[in-house]
C-alpha cells in the first residue's frame, strides 16, 4: 500500500485540507486520515521535505469522500 498527501474537501468544496491518502495495489484511493495533517520533522531538513510533499499535493486533483469506494455504500 502506498500513500501521499492530497488536498481534500470534506464539505463540498467549502474548505480544503491536506490529508494522507492511502492507495490499494491498483493505485486507487482506499482511505484517508480522519484529521488533516500538519507539517512535521525531527529536523529542519525533514520539516522542509514534509512541506515540499504537501506543496506537491496542490498540483493534483482535489479529492472528496466520494472518491473512496468504502464511502459509496
Amino acid at each position: 500500500m502506498s500513500w501521499n498527501y492530497r488536498v481534500m474537501s470534506l464539505d463540498d468544496y467549502e474548505s480544503y485540507e491536506i490529508h494522507e491518502v492511502y492507495y490499494d495495489e491498483a493505485g486507487k484511493p482506499k482511505m484517508y486520515t480522519e484529521n488533516p495533517m500538519k507539517p512535521f520533522g525531527e529536523s529542519v531538513r525533514e520539516l522542509r521535505q514534509d512541506l515540499m510533499w504537501m506543496l506537491s499535493a496542490l498540483d493534483k486533483p482535489v479529492l472528496t469522500p466520494r472518491d473512496f469506494p468504502e464511502n459509496e455504500e
